[in-house]
């Protein structure tokens, strides 16, 4: 079992003839090196998903949601847990910790979505989880709880879940004495010496630059923490800026100009262009080819940061519809050009 972005592998059964322990020996070395892959998802998909199990609790400005995309299943499947709070305006809701209360699975992955700003000035927060279960049985995940307060307010209540039961069915069947062991493999041919110091001498090499590797690179971890990539530290600015108040007190120029001011510094954490210090005008015409988007986007990026430029500099007054689709806009832009598989780090 691995945790977010890893992959598990499984071999099974023996080669026989000369050579054949050895050189699966070898095949193992070798796919220690093998790239993992790395899934990725947006909220929307999180919305459609249809879910076996869908529980929602409210506590006035507050909702908690938990679904599970199946009440029975077998112990060779994983398990979707999705948890998903949602705050009127005016106040903060918190998820619970990370993999609190799922000590009884396995977390195979997992995934943060970017706060959603809805139409009814909400803010949804999702977080999904890849469980695996150990064995057959029911398994339960017992009440969650979620915190909120009100912005201002220092008072923090507890919104909590019920208890969510998931059987768990063995791939044995019912009957399990008539079940017939197989004979184990029959022993390989020793191989030759010369062939045994060729297989020691490339272990050898091998465990050698495995752990020549591990001290570079720890070493090179601890002279420098790396940053977090453009599109999570984009996100985490607009999560930031919904909680700063500036909504609730209807002051939507300055909430504008602060999210142009995010879009602004994505574009050169992401395309390594000047873009705070620049005009609208200045910046696209300096860009050029260094800005690898499409025309469509680049149309769309252009037309936004027209419209920020407006509120800023022409005082403008933007509505509250203008603040949600501004946010939207800034949102889905980052969501669409951030770098697929990039890794995550710590902010420096």
């Amino acid at each position: 079992m691995t945790m977010e972005n890893g992959s598990a592998y499984r071999l099974d059964g023996l080669v026989n003839g000369e050579g054949a322990k050895w050189l699966l020996a070898l095949v193992l070395i070798l796919a220690m090196f093998v790239p993992v892959s790395c899934h990725k998802n947006d909220g929307t998909a999180a919305k459609q998903q249809r879910y076996a199990i869908d529980k929602t609790y409210r506590r006035g400005p507050v909702s908690f949601r938990i679904a599970a995309d199946k009440k029975e299943m077998t112990i060779a499947e994983h398990l979707k847990l999705l948890l998903e709070v949602t705050a009127q305006e005016g106040y903060t809701a918190r998820l619970p910790s990370f993999g609190e209360k799922l000590s009884s699975f396995g977390i195979v992955d997992y995934r943060d979505y970017p706060p959603s700003l809805e139409k009814d000035s909400t803010v949804v927060t999702r977080r999904e989880y890849e469980l695996e279960p150990f064995l057959s049985g029911e398994y339960q995940i017992p009440p969650m709880a979620v915190s909120f307060w009100q912005r201002g307010d220092t008072t923090t209540h507890k919104l909590e879940s019920d208890t969510i039961r998931v059987q768990v069915l063995s791939l044995l069947p019912a009957d399990k004495k008539n079940l017939e062991i197989k004979d184990i493999v029959s022993p390989l041919s020793f191989p030759s010496r010369w062939f045994l110091w060729f297989i020691a001498g490339g272990g050898a090499a091998v465990a050698a630059l495995l752990v020549f590797l591990l001290i570079r690179g720890r070493k090179k971890r601890e002279e420098k923490i790396p940053k977090l990539p453009a599109h999570e530290l984009a996100f985490r600015r607009l999560e930031a800026l919904i909680e700063s108040g500036l909504l609730d007190e209807k002051r939507y120029r300055e909430f504008t100009a602060k999210v142009a001011d995010i879009m602004r510094y994505y574009i050169e954490d992401r395309f390594g262009l000047r873009a705070p210090e620049r005009t609208t005008e200045e910046f696209f015409a300096e860009a050029k080819e260094g800005l690898d988007i499409d025309e469509d986007k680049r149309k769309m990026l252009e037309k936004f940061l027209t419209y920020c430029d407006l509120v800023k500099f022409a005082a403008l007054e933007p509505t509250a519809d203008d603040v949600k689709h501004t946010f939207d806009t800034c949102r889905d832009f980052v969501e669409a050009t951030k770098i697929e598989g990039e890794v995550k780090g710590e902010a420096a």
